[in-house]
Formats: structure tokens, C-alpha cells, sequence
């Protein structure tokens, strides 16, 4: 502990420097080969150039980030980079309007606009398009979601329904993880780090042609990661994970365009406590080791036509493999889509898509588990239609819909209505409305669990409901953008949204199983909970100097649910498990001879209440602070020294006393070398 504090000493005596002395810097002075004039270039765009970079999750067109109709951020791979960040969980903390909050070592609250979980419900996960959310239960898997971070382009989040273009469960947001072009990742790169909570990890990519129009890389990562602290577990949380990888992108002429790309990942992941519970049955016991594994592939091709229109077809499988004390989980996935944009007329940009997915899972319980049945093979088949039109200079209207059938739910229609208007230079009113719907799981469909001894008579049990319908959301979006000054910007989203048959445990009839005879009283998911939230969403962003960029965001959220039946499972509870306020403050600076400092600082109020814990109870407010220090060398070295959590010794975020472990003050160095 006498290391850390004095670690914690020097960060946070960096982090009060003042920006004295990078006005005193010569950028002429700079080695033109090292890669400090690469990350000098990203941090010279001004904020109106920034605000002009090209994003496609909002439209599946291109446009820019302030011209977008809806409330989205874009988390830069320079962001990633100078925040410290070692997950793609942590590179989202300071986007506005999300919650991250850190369970344990490996696990993640991460969500939009409330409903905070381990599940990462209502909230749809993309990577480079390929969705990487799971059908079992509503949710991400955050732990195998790991990436050669370097490698990342942007992320671009959508707070808000994305389900007109990008279908069901895009409820409350889209996150979409953008790679880069193989193009842009030329020559080889080296990065090896250790440190006290990051106990290791090190990750190696090479670059290099394919004949004369083609370019790809590859590259491998493996990380180490620490326990977290918790003094009632009989298990540790710390893990390992392995990840290597591919990409290739050839440009053939100048209308045609393909991507291929594929990773493949092992880790062994530790928990503290068992990820199915029931009270009073006993479940696994000692050492719990989750052992996963999974691979996948995509390729993607476009052709530009002579029209200036273009087709894209995209195909992708993507393989997982879980094995968990409490069961073992395969999920095959097949997806095809399709997408063609044109004018039709003048003033009109058209675009259509289809798209098919096929999911094969297979899910056998270890004692208290069960699904019934065991494996099940799912479709979805889906169409979306987009037009954009231009009603003014100043004003576009876009209205699209996405027409979807799936083996869960049933036909779903998931209209929007988007509306932007530039007044004057510089100002930007946006406003939507749109419906979005979250189709119901595996586990809400299939599941067949005894709450009681297997053979006690009458027994309760918890089965699928095959009725179990949609969860349904209307939201009602208003955004404003200003270009107050080339060094200040604001951003301001405000948002109400109204839920319709959400999930509550209710008791249903009664009946005789005939496997035994015996009477099973069913406890099943009945959409008989409503709700409503509202909020406010701000991002301010200032220069004061062109080596001096800081950033502060608001969130504020009020979730209201109104539970109609019996609520076993205390949905209403999910009211509290979102900290009404979340407050960010982040500095990046330039400093003379190569030096960067940054600094985060982030405030969450309390969480109020958690549907696990049967009382009211939840967690205190916290604030942290985390530092990054770095030289960037001759040649493309970079040194960088990283603090984690540095207020507190440790603090807990998230998550029931025996599920959570407290997050501990961290800090790691960091060698990186581009070649």
C-alpha cells in the first residue's frame, strides 16, 4: 500500500500542473518521424473540425456528428488512448448520457437512459456491424469483448432507439466498436504493460500490402488481470484472456470495395460468487472458473455505381463457447444483410436493406439451471426502409422503419420520425420520435428452474412463458448543438420515453407435472410493468489553447416504473440501480519535450436500490480520479504511466455484497513502439 500512495503522490501532483509551460512549446522543435507529430495532428483538429467527423450508426449513411438527428457521441481511438483505458467498458465512462459502472474485475454495468445491469439490457453492442449481444438473456457479454485497443477507429454511441435501421433491442441506445482499415494500421506495433491492478498485458500487430490494391494486418493480444476485494468470497475474480486476429481491405478499381476479417479468443474467467443462485438449493461450490472460448468471421463488400449510388452486402459467423459452474452455453450465428442507397428524385436519398439471422444455442444446466429445451434454433428475418429528404438547405426530414419477424415475439414494427434544422451557421435543433422494442430471451421463453426441493410437493417452480410478449418503448428526443466559438462547444440532449409491458415475476395456474405427479405452482415473466423516464444529457468542450482541450458532461436520468401484477423479482427496484446524476470533468495537455498529461474525473451519485436485494438498499455516491502521464519518444516510442481509481484505496460501483468486488487504486506503465 506505501508504493501506491506514493504513485498516487506523483499522478496527482502531474495532474494539477498548469499549462504554463506548453505555451512555451515550439511544434517546430518536433522530430517531423516521431510519434508525437501523429497524435499532434488528431489533437490540432479544432473543435469545429471535430464536430464535423463522419459517423453512419444514426442513418447507415454517411454524415457528420453535428448534423445527426440524434443525441451521439464518438469516442476517438486517440480518446481511448490518452484516457487510459484498458476495456472498451472504461473508454465509454465519459460519454454522456452512459453508465458504467464496474461490478468486479471482469464484469460491467453498462447502459443508457437507466435500467443499469450486469445484463447491459435494452442496449444493443456492435462490433464493425456484427452484433454481439446474446439471445440467452438480454445482455453482452463484456468479459470477451476484448480488443487490441490501438486498433480501434472510433466508437460511435447512440443514446436512444436505433431500432429503425438496426432492429430489436436497440432500445435505449446502440453502441457501435468501428476497427480500422488495414490500410491505417501499416507497419508493426508493440505495446507490453504492468502494474499493481493490471498485472499484465502485452499485444503485438503487423501490417503490410497485398499485391497492389490490397493491404492487411494481424495481430495478438493477451492480458492478466488482478482480484478484485472482497473479504466474504471463497473465489477470486481475476482473469486471462488470449485474442488474435486478422484483417484484410482491397480496394479493386474504383467502384468496388472488400473486407475480410476474423478473431479468434480463449480466457479463463474467475467469479465470486456463482452466476445462478436459488435460495435454500445448493449450487457450485469452491473455486469458480468460467472457461470460455469463440471465433468469427466477415467479410463485407461495396460497389460504388455510376449513379453515385451503391449496393453492400455483408455476411458474417460468429461462434461462442461458455462453460460456467452453473452451465455450459454454444451459440452459432449466421447473419446476412443486404443495403442499397440511391435518389430516386432530386432532394431524396433512399435506403433499404434485408437482412437474416439464424442462431443455433445450446444450453445445458450444471444442477439448478435448466432450459427447456435444452437447444433451440432461431430466426430472424427483417427489412428497413430509409428517406432522408431534404426540405430546405437548412432542414432534413428522416422517416424509415424496420419491418422485423422473429421466434421470440413475433412481427415487430419499429418506425422513427428524425428531424434536423440549422437556423443559422453553427446552431443545429434536432428532434425524433421513435419506437423500439426489446424481444424476450431464452430465458424468459425457455427457462425451468425449481425454486424448491426437486421433490418437495406441491413445488415452485420458474418456466418459460411462450406468451411472454415484446417489452415496448415511444421516446421523444430534442437535441441542441452550438459552435459557440472555433474553442468552445455545446451539446444538449433532453429525452422522454414511455415503456410498455416490461417483465415482472407473476404466479400463474397451478398444474400436475406428469413426469411425477407432483402439483408445480409456475412463477413465469408477464408483461404487466409500465414506466416512463426523463432526462437530460450535456457535453461542453472548450480550447482554451491548442495544446489545452477540456471536457465536462452531465447526465441526469429519472426512471419511474409502475408494476401492475405482483412483481416477484422487484423490477420496480431497477428504478435506483441508475445514478440519477453522473458528472465528468477531463483535461488533455501537451506539455514541452514530447510530454502528455491527462486527468478524468468523474462523479456518480448514489445507487438507490438493486432488484437482487429483497430491501431497499443500495450504494453511496463516489468520485475517482484517473491520470495518464506519457513521453512520446524518437521513433515511435511512447512511455506512459497510468493511475487508476486514485481517491480512494478501494470503492465499490455496482452489484449485491457476495457478487461485487471493491475496485482498488491501480496503477500501471506502459511501453508502446510503432515501426
Amino acid at each position: 500500500m506505501e508504493s501506491n500512495d506514493r504513485a498516487v503522490t506523483l499522478l496527482c501532483g502531474l495532474a494539477l500542473c498548469t499549462s504554463a509551460a506548453a505555451r512555451t512549446q515550439d511544434p517546430s522543435s518536433v522530430p517531423p518521424t516521431s510519434s508525437y507529430s501523429v497524435a499532434q495532428s488528431l489533437k490540432s483538429l479544432s473543435l469545429e473540425q471535430l464536430m464535423g467527423i463522419e459517423v453512419t450508426s444514426v442513418s447507415k449513411t454517411v454524415e457528420s456528428l453535428g448534423g445527426a438527428a440524434a443525441a451521439i457521441a464518438v469516442v476517438s481511438g486517440e480518446d481511448i488512448r490518452r484516457s487510459g483505458a484498458t476495456t472498451v467498458p472504461e473508454a465509454l465512462r465519459f460519454v454522456p448520457g452512459i453508465h458504467v459502472a464496474r461490478r468486479n474485475s471482469n464484469s460491467w454495468a453498462v447502459s443508457a437512459r437507466g435500467f443499469s445491469s450486469v445484463n447491459s439490457e435494452k442496449l444493443l453492442v456492435l462490433s464493425d456491424t456484427r452484433s454481439v449481444y446474446t439471445p440467452l438473456y438480454s445482455g453482452v457479454f463484456w468479459d470477451v469483448q476484448d480488443y487490441l485497443l490501438e486498433d480501434i477507429e472510433r466508437i460511435e454511441v447512440i443514446r436512444g432507439p436505433g431500432a429503425a435501421l438496426w432492429g430489436s433491442n436497440a432500445v435505449n441506445g446502440v453502441i457501435n466498436i468501428t476497427t480500422r482499415n488495414a490500410r491505417d494500421t501499416q507497419g508493426t506495433y508493440l505495446e507490453a504493460a504492468a502494474g499493481t491492478e493490471e498485472r499484465a498485458f502485452a499485444g503485438a500487430r503487423h501490417g503490410g500490402r497485398i499485391g497492389e490494391s490490397g493491404y492487411f494486418r494481424v495481430f495478438g493480444r493477451y492480458v492478466a488481470r488482478d482480484d478484485t476485494f472482497n473479504p466474504i468470497a471463497t473465489s477470486e475474480d481475476d482473469w486471462r484472456m488470449g485474442h488474435a486476429g486478422f484483417r484484410a481491405d482491397w480496394e479493386a478499381g474504383d467502384s468496388d470495395t472488400l473486407t475480410l476479417q476474423g478473431d479468434v479468443y480463449r480466457g479463463t474467467i474467475g467469479q465470486l460468487a456463482p452466476a445462478i443462485t436459488v435460495i435454500g438449493r445448493p449450487g457450485p461450490q469452491g473455486d469458480l472458473r468460467v472457461r470460455v472460448n469463440g471465433g468469427n468471421v466477415l467479410g463485407r463488400w461495396r460497389r460504388a455505381l455510376d449513379d453515385g449510388s451503391d449496393v453492400q452486402l455483408r455476411v458474417y459467423y460468429d461462434r461462442t463457447h461458455r462453460d460456467d459452474p452453473s452451465y455450459r452455453d454454444d451459440l452459432d450465428t449466421i447473419d446476412l444483410d443486404f443495403q442499397h442507397r440511391f435518389a430516386p428524385i432530386a432532394s431524396h436519398e433512399l435506403l433499404w436493406g434485408l437482412n437474416y439471422r439464424y442462431t443455433d444455442n445450446s444450453n445445458v444446466g450444471k444442477g439448478l439451471l435448466a432450459l427447456d429445451p435444452a437447444a433451440s434454433r432461431d430466426d430472424v428475418v427483417s427489412g428497413f426502409v430509409q428517406d432522408q429528404i431534404s426540405l430546405l438547405d437548412t432542414l432534413r426530414l428522416t422517416v424509415g422503419t424496420k419491418l422485423e419477424h422473429n421466434d421470440f415475439s413475433g412481427f415487430e414494427i419499429q418506425p422513427s420520425v428524425r428531424l434536423a434544422w440549422e437556423p443559422v451557421p453553427a446552431h443545429v435543433l434536432w428532434g425524433a420520435v421513435s419506437r423500439a422494442v426489446r424481444v424476450p430471451t431464452r430465458l424468459e421463453r425457455d427457462i425451468s428452474v425449481d425454486a424448491t426441493d426437486p421433490a418437495a410437493n406441491p413445488g415452485i417452480r420458474l418456466v418459460g412463458n411462450d406468451d411472454f410478449d415484446a417489452e415496448e418503448l415511444m421516446a421523444y428526443e430534442l437535441g441542441y448543438r452550438w459552435q459557440v466559438t472555433d474553442a468552445l462547444y455545446a451539446d444538449v440532449a433532453l429525452f422522454h420515453s414511455r415503456y410498455e409491458g416490461l417483465a415482472s415475476l407473476e404466479i400463474g395456474e397451478p398444474f400436475v407435472d406428469p413426469t411425477d405427479g407432483r402439483t408445480i405452482v409456475p412463477v413465469l415473466n408477464r408483461n404487466l410493468t409500465d414506466g416512463s423516464s426523463e432526462g437530460l444529457e450535456a457535453l461542453l468542450s472548450y480550447a482554451p489553447m491548442p495544446d489545452w482541450r477540456l471536457t465536462a458532461t452531465y447526465s441526469y436520468v429519472e426512471l419511474n416504473l409502475d408494476p401492475r401484477g405482483a412483481d416477484l423479482n422487484r423490477g420496480a427496484f431497477l428504478e435506483g440501480t441508475t445514478p440519477r446524476h453522473n458528472i465528468g470533468l477531463r483535461s488533455s495537455l501537451d506539455l514541452p519535450g514530447n510530454f502528455q498529461l491527462d486527468a478524468q474525473l468523474r462523479h456518480e451519485s448514489r445507487i438507490r436500490s438493486m432488484p437482487e436485494l429483497v430491501e431497499v438498499t443500495g450504494l453511496p455516491a463516489y468520485t475517482e480520479l484517473d491520470v495518464r502521464f506519457a513521453w512520446l519518444g524518437p521513433q515511435g516510442i511512447e512511455l506512459s504511466v497510468v493511475g487508476q481509481n486514485l481517491l480512494h484505496g478501494r470503492h465499490s460501483e455496482f452489484g449485491t455484497p457476495e457478487a461485487r468486488g471493491a475496485i482498488e487504486r491501480g496503477v500501471y506503465g506502459k511501453l508502446a513502439w510503432r515501426f
